[in-house]
């Protein structure tokens, strides 16, 4: 099967043909006014941007896991994680086809998608692993950004890692204040350019080390263990698909969804490729779970390092805006700023501080998120409710057929995360309450540090 950019618009073109018989969103209307809201090009900013930051980092350390097989694992990961983020985009079009209701603004797209895909109990799961994504992977950003600031503003550790944790969630907190993605485009626009000036730069340090080398570097040798846990760090580096249906939700033509994914991930391709290959051949065994730390040091280091930490501040806020906006509206606060919304999220925040300071680990946590919910959200839920939708028939909806072929692949993708996902969540699991790796958290241990 063809999976080019252009074959896939075709195929997504397809299904949304095919229903729109007696159905013209409100956004298709062209005696409507064009609403405001992001455009195709600030949609593949956010999509790229919020995914092209902390899991790049580890990307060298995951191939020296898996060997040479993480290349075509990488590259099946990509693909698949790209469909599954184009399908969960047709299914908030099948949603607002059948259900006029969802045509207007929804702060809870992915959990709707869920409850009319099986009901009111996939809409709480759905709920669950939104909420566990969108504290977890802050947490991680959160520990790496201010493990990058400690590494550059004090390298002789005068404050402790877990007030650098503390300062720089405080630093972030205004900003967490404002409502919807349209709002903070800017956030997405500057961390897709930070992480990729810093990949650049990482680049020619790393090829350095490369041709300086006289032979080859040790390099491990690949386990079901290590390569279950490369599994979740690949996933959490493509898996950012929690914030997808919020972003098109946003969207002036939610019918373009699909364009801005394909182009937004083969973004994040040509980033992650070449930069995992290379800082495998040139570190090996030796490579660190961030790469910053494997690169020299000097003013070009530095600069990766406030670049770096300049992308995860501005993802930590696209992360974390979906799980917000969720309990909200659960709470049916007000779309406008109030109270309300700087108390909800201050303490969200403080959350994902506690969290930090307890596990302050980012790699642990990185390979449980990414084998556990993050496995959910952006490999099997895509699949599974899009192929659910599409076989729920009725008399007033428009006919949607979807090949054998196309079928079948959708169903690999869900027996392969599910899969992999177990793999990975038992592996990260093994990891975390290991004798060797437990550390006490920051909040009881002063002096903790994130080695």
């Amino acid at each position: 099967m063809d999976f080019s950019p252009q074959k896939l618009n075709v195929h997504f073109r397809k299904q949304e043909s095919r229903a729109k018989i007696g159905f013209q969103p409100n956004h298709l209307d062209k005696s409507e006014p064009e609403k405001k809201g992001l455009s195709v090009l600030t949609t593949i900013l956010f999509v790229a941007g919020e995914n092209a930051g902390v899991g790049i980092l580890a990307l060298p350390y995951a191939l020296n896991a898996t060997g040479w097989f993480g290349i075509p694992l990488m590259v099946m990961i990509c693909i698949d994680s790209t469909i599954a983020a184009s399908l969960i985009g047709s299914c908030w079009l099948i949603l607002e086809e059948r259900w006029p209701e969802y045509r207007e603004v929804c702060r809870n797209p992915y959990p709707e998608i869920g409850r009319r895909a099986f009901g009111e109990k996939m809409k709480f799961f759905v709920n669950c692993c939104l909420q566990i994504g969108s504290i977890g992977s802050p947490v991680v950003m959160l520990l790496v950004c201010s493990q990058l600031a400690s590494d550059l503003i004090d390298p002789n550790r005068h404050l402790s890692y877990g007030l650098w944790i503390a300062i720089i969630a405080a630093t972030i907190c205004p900003l967490m204040w404002l409502g919807t993605p349209v709002e903070f485009w800017g956030a997405a626009a500057l961390a897709l350019f930070t992480s990729t000036v810093a990949v650049i730069l990482l680049l020619t340090d790393m090829v350095s080390d490369y041709m300086a080398l006289e032979k080859p570097p040790n390099v491990s040798t690949p386990s079901l263990n290590s390569i279950s846990l490369a599994f979740g760090t690949l996933i959490f580096a493509y898996g950012g698909t929690a914030p997808f249906p919020t972003y098109q939700n946003d969207m002036q033509r939610k019918d373009k969804w699909p364009q801005a994914v394909i182009l937004g991930f083969l973004i994040l391709f040509l980033l992650f490729t070449p930069f995992s290959i290379i800082g495998y051949l040139a570190y090996g065994s030796s490579v660190d779970n961030n790469i910053v730390h494997s690169v020299p040091g000097g003013i070009k280091r530095d600069i990766v390092t406030i670049l770096m930490a300049g992308h995860l501040f501005f993802a930590f806020i696209l992360m974390i805006n979906p799980g917000v906006q969720l309990i909200e509206n659960q709470l049916k606060i007000d779309r406008s700023f109030n109270w309300k919304r700087v108390v909800i999220r201050f303490l969200m925040l403080c959350l994902v501080v506690f969290i930090g300071e307890s596990v302050p680990r980012f790699g642990k946590v990185m390979d449980l998120l990414g084998g556990s919910v993050m496995t959910f959200l952006a490999y099997i839920f895509p699949p599974l409710f899009y192929v659910k939708l599409c076989s729920m028939k009725s008399p007033s909806w428009p006919q949607r057929n979807i090949s054998l072929f196309f079928k079948l692949y959708c169903y690999k993708i869900i027996l392969l995360g599910l899969i992999g996902g177990i793999c990975a969540t038992v592996s990260a699991m093994v990891a975390i309450l290991g004798p060797n790796t437990f550390v006490l958290p920051c909040y009881i241990d002063f002096n903790c540090s994130y080695n």
